[in-house]
Protein backbone atom coordinates (compact mmCIF):
# COMPACT_ATOMS: atom_id res chain seq x y z
CA UNK A 1 0.00 0.00 0.00
CA UNK A 2 1.45 3.14 -1.15
CA UNK A 3 0.11 6.79 -1.16
CA UNK A 4 -0.75 6.48 -4.90
CA UNK A 5 -2.74 3.02 -4.34
CA UNK A 6 -4.14 4.82 -1.31
CA UNK A 7 -5.57 7.76 -3.82
CA UNK A 8 -7.04 5.12 -6.01
CA UNK A 9 -8.55 3.28 -3.33
CA UNK A 10 -10.31 6.47 -2.11
CA UNK A 11 -12.00 7.01 -5.26
CA UNK A 12 -13.43 3.08 -5.01
CA UNK A 13 -14.92 3.73 -1.66
CA UNK A 14 -16.08 7.77 -3.17
CA UNK A 15 -18.22 6.10 -5.53
CA UNK A 16 -21.07 4.28 -3.59
CA UNK A 17 -20.53 6.97 -0.87
CA UNK A 18 -21.65 9.77 -3.43
CA UNK A 19 -24.59 7.22 -4.84
CA UNK A 20 -25.83 7.22 -1.44
CA UNK A 21 -25.90 10.87 -0.78
CA UNK A 22 -27.26 11.57 -4.40
CA UNK A 23 -30.17 8.98 -3.06
CA UNK A 24 -30.90 10.48 -0.13
CA UNK A 25 -31.13 13.75 -1.37
CA UNK A 26 -33.51 12.30 -4.02
CA UNK A 27 -36.05 11.09 -0.63
CA UNK A 28 -35.93 14.35 0.78
CA UNK A 29 -36.18 16.85 -2.23
CA UNK A 30 -40.06 17.39 -1.59
CA UNK A 31 -39.81 17.09 2.12
CA UNK A 32 -36.71 18.96 2.87
CA UNK A 33 -35.36 21.02 0.37
CA UNK A 34 -32.99 22.36 2.06
CA UNK A 35 -31.16 19.51 2.94
CA UNK A 36 -31.97 18.00 -0.39
CA UNK A 37 -29.61 20.82 -1.50
CA UNK A 38 -26.80 20.71 0.51
CA UNK A 39 -26.42 16.72 -0.03
CA UNK A 40 -25.80 17.47 -3.81
CA UNK A 41 -23.28 20.39 -2.41
CA UNK A 42 -21.64 17.18 -0.46
CA UNK A 43 -22.20 15.23 -3.65
CA UNK A 44 -20.31 18.17 -6.20
CA UNK A 45 -17.54 18.54 -3.36
CA UNK A 46 -16.79 14.15 -2.82
CA UNK A 47 -17.11 13.68 -6.75
CA UNK A 48 -14.82 16.29 -7.64
CA UNK A 49 -12.51 15.20 -4.78
CA UNK A 50 -12.38 11.53 -6.15
CA UNK A 51 -11.96 13.66 -9.61
CA UNK A 52 -9.15 14.76 -8.93
CA UNK A 53 -7.68 11.91 -7.55
CA UNK A 54 -7.75 10.43 -10.54
CA UNK A 55 -5.18 12.47 -12.20
CA UNK A 56 -3.06 12.59 -8.65
CA UNK A 57 -2.45 9.13 -7.67
CA UNK A 58 -0.93 8.40 -11.50
CA UNK A 59 1.27 11.23 -11.32
CA UNK A 60 2.17 10.92 -8.11
CA UNK A 61 2.68 7.18 -8.89
CA UNK A 62 5.36 8.46 -12.00
CA UNK A 63 7.20 10.72 -10.13
CA UNK A 64 7.93 8.43 -6.82
CA UNK A 65 8.45 5.65 -9.45
CA UNK A 66 6.05 3.13 -7.64
CA UNK A 67 4.00 2.66 -10.66
CA UNK A 68 3.19 -0.87 -10.64
CA UNK A 69 0.23 -3.25 -12.81
CA UNK A 70 -1.73 -3.66 -9.56
CA UNK A 71 -1.87 0.20 -9.56
CA UNK A 72 -2.67 0.35 -13.27
CA UNK A 73 -5.55 -2.33 -12.64
CA UNK A 74 -6.59 -0.89 -9.69
CA UNK A 75 -6.82 2.52 -11.01
CA UNK A 76 -9.08 1.30 -14.36
CA UNK A 77 -11.44 -0.30 -11.91
CA UNK A 78 -11.65 2.48 -9.50
CA UNK A 79 -13.09 4.84 -12.50
CA UNK A 80 -14.83 2.56 -13.18
CA UNK A 81 -16.75 2.48 -10.07
CA UNK A 82 -16.92 5.74 -9.48
CA UNK A 83 -18.63 6.49 -12.88
CA UNK A 84 -20.82 3.71 -12.60
CA UNK A 85 -22.18 4.42 -8.88
CA UNK A 86 -22.65 8.08 -9.61
CA UNK A 87 -24.33 7.62 -12.68
CA UNK A 88 -26.43 4.70 -11.77
CA UNK A 89 -27.74 6.58 -8.95
CA UNK A 90 -28.12 9.84 -11.12
CA UNK A 91 -30.13 8.08 -13.46
CA UNK A 92 -32.59 6.84 -10.86
CA UNK A 93 -32.43 9.80 -8.97
CA UNK A 94 -32.96 13.10 -11.17
CA UNK A 95 -31.47 12.75 -14.65
CA UNK A 96 -33.96 13.39 -17.28
CA UNK A 97 -34.89 10.02 -20.09
CA UNK A 98 -32.34 11.74 -23.11
CA UNK A 99 -29.31 11.84 -20.09
CA UNK A 100 -30.03 8.18 -18.83
CA UNK A 101 -29.64 6.95 -22.92
CA UNK A 102 -26.76 8.99 -22.61
CA UNK A 103 -25.68 6.96 -19.53
CA UNK A 104 -26.49 3.57 -20.74
CA UNK A 105 -24.14 4.19 -23.18
CA UNK A 106 -21.11 5.59 -21.34
CA UNK A 107 -21.75 2.64 -19.05
CA UNK A 108 -22.17 -0.15 -21.97
CA UNK A 109 -19.10 0.74 -23.26
CA UNK A 110 -17.40 0.69 -20.47
CA UNK A 111 -18.82 -3.34 -20.02
CA UNK A 112 -17.53 -3.80 -23.51
CA UNK A 113 -14.37 -2.47 -23.22
CA UNK A 114 -13.32 -4.08 -20.03
CA UNK A 115 -14.12 -7.26 -21.90
CA UNK A 116 -11.58 -6.38 -24.82
CA UNK A 117 -9.30 -5.59 -21.79
CA UNK A 118 -9.73 -9.21 -20.78
CA UNK A 119 -9.24 -10.95 -24.11
CA UNK A 120 -6.01 -8.58 -25.27
CA UNK A 121 -4.88 -9.72 -21.49
CA UNK A 122 -5.64 -13.58 -22.98
CA UNK A 123 -3.37 -12.85 -25.66
CA UNK A 124 -0.70 -12.27 -22.82
CA UNK A 125 -0.76 -8.44 -24.17
CA UNK A 126 -1.82 -4.56 -22.63
CA UNK A 127 -4.72 -2.18 -24.10
CA UNK A 128 -3.45 1.40 -23.09
CA UNK A 129 -6.02 3.95 -22.67
CA UNK A 130 -6.40 5.61 -25.87
CA UNK A 131 -6.23 9.68 -26.25
CA UNK A 132 -9.87 9.44 -26.84
CA UNK A 133 -10.52 7.04 -24.14
CA UNK A 134 -8.71 9.93 -21.77
CA UNK A 135 -11.13 12.41 -23.49
CA UNK A 136 -14.50 10.38 -22.58
CA UNK A 137 -12.96 10.47 -18.87
CA UNK A 138 -12.91 13.79 -18.90
CA UNK A 139 -15.87 14.79 -20.39
CA UNK A 140 -18.03 12.26 -18.30
CA UNK A 141 -16.51 13.47 -14.93
CA UNK A 142 -17.38 17.28 -16.05
CA UNK A 143 -21.08 16.36 -17.35
CA UNK A 144 -21.54 14.73 -13.96
CA UNK A 145 -20.18 17.74 -11.40
CA UNK A 146 -21.99 19.86 -14.05
CA UNK A 147 -25.10 17.92 -13.60
CA UNK A 148 -24.94 17.78 -9.77
CA UNK A 149 -24.05 21.64 -9.62
CA UNK A 150 -27.50 22.32 -11.30
CA UNK A 151 -29.55 19.79 -9.46
CA UNK A 152 -27.82 22.10 -6.12
CA UNK A 153 -27.96 25.56 -8.02
CA UNK A 154 -31.71 24.12 -8.52
CA UNK A 155 -32.56 23.47 -5.38
CA UNK A 156 -31.23 26.76 -3.70
CA UNK A 157 -33.39 28.58 -5.90
CA UNK A 158 -30.13 30.44 -7.76
CA UNK A 159 -31.00 32.79 -10.82
CA UNK A 160 -32.96 31.10 -13.57
CA UNK A 161 -29.62 31.83 -16.28
CA UNK A 162 -27.34 30.04 -13.83
CA UNK A 163 -29.70 26.85 -13.50
CA UNK A 164 -30.57 26.96 -17.04
CA UNK A 165 -26.57 27.05 -17.94
CA UNK A 166 -25.51 24.99 -15.83
CA UNK A 167 -28.19 22.41 -17.13
CA UNK A 168 -27.04 22.70 -20.82
CA UNK A 169 -23.76 22.32 -19.79
CA UNK A 170 -24.15 19.53 -18.31
CA UNK A 171 -25.92 18.29 -20.86
CA UNK A 172 -23.68 18.84 -23.75
CA UNK A 173 -20.75 17.15 -21.52
CA UNK A 174 -22.97 14.44 -21.10
CA UNK A 175 -23.99 13.50 -24.79
CA UNK A 176 -20.28 14.15 -25.79
CA UNK A 177 -18.81 11.75 -23.44
CA UNK A 178 -21.43 9.18 -24.71
CA UNK A 179 -20.24 10.00 -28.13
CA UNK A 180 -16.92 9.68 -27.58
CA UNK A 181 -17.43 6.40 -25.63
CA UNK A 182 -19.16 4.93 -29.05
CA UNK A 183 -16.37 5.86 -30.64
CA UNK A 184 -13.71 5.29 -28.44
CA UNK A 185 -15.30 1.51 -28.12
CA UNK A 186 -15.33 0.89 -31.85
CA UNK A 187 -11.77 2.04 -31.54
CA UNK A 188 -10.50 -0.78 -29.10
CA UNK A 189 -12.53 -3.26 -30.71
CA UNK A 190 -10.68 -2.65 -33.61
CA UNK A 191 -7.34 -2.86 -31.75
CA UNK A 192 -8.56 -6.37 -30.32
CA UNK A 193 -9.27 -7.63 -34.07
CA UNK A 194 -6.18 -6.31 -35.48
CA UNK A 195 -4.12 -8.01 -32.23
CA UNK A 196 -6.10 -11.46 -32.45
CA UNK A 197 -5.58 -11.20 -36.37
CA UNK A 198 -1.76 -11.25 -36.06
CA UNK A 199 -1.54 -13.70 -33.03
CA UNK A 200 -3.13 -16.24 -35.32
Amino acid sequence: MNLPTLLTVFRIVMGPSIAGLILWASQVTFSDRALAAQLYVIALFAFGLAAASDWLDGWLARRLGMVTHLGAALDHAADKVLITCVLVALAYAALPMPLVAAAILILGRDVAVAGVREAIGALGQALPVSRLGKWKAVAEMAGVGGFLAFQAAALYNLSAEVVLNLNRAAQVLLWAAAALALVSGADYAAKLVSRDGRTQ
